[in-house]
């Protein structure tokens, strides 16, 4: 009776581990591409919380190549970083406990100093050693 009670005990704890374990991996679904979500932000320092599961809509169902400089900030808003050549939209930003990043995910778009026509895009992602 007890050895029977006692697997009971670890069956529930295996289980309840395993639904903990799952709930921290977030939503990892990818949706679709939404000027709205794409531009909300909750704090200032972190990019929205969506632009990570529409990057591969927005990368492959938008023709950014060839677009203005003008229609693509109509299309994603103000860029966080700009130099004379490209644009850089954060995607992601990991601190974990630390008080510089760990983790960074960013879409880099570049494009013509002639005419401001988007000529490619990167995503790049850095990780700290």
């Amino acid at each position: 009776m007890v050895n029977r009670n006692t697997n009971f005990i670890l069956l529930i704890l295996q289980f309840s581990a395993f639904v903990i374990l799952l709930s921290c991996n977030g939503d990892k679904r990818q949706i679709k591409f939404d000027k709205n979500k794409w531009g909300e932000q909750a704090d200032p320092l972190f990019p929205s919380p969506y632009r990570s599961r529409m990057l591969t809509d927005l990368t492959m169902n938008y023709n950014l190549k060839g677009l203005k400089y003008s229609k693509l900030t109509e299309l994603l808003g103000v860029p966080d970083i700009k130099d004379s050549s490209s644009l850089t939209y954060r995607i992601l930003i990991d601190y974990k406990q630390d008080i510089d990043p760990v983790y960074t995910k960013d879409l880099k778009i570049f494009f013509s100093k002639d005419d401001s026509v988007i000529t490619s895009f990167t995503v790049s992602e850095w990780k700290k050693q």
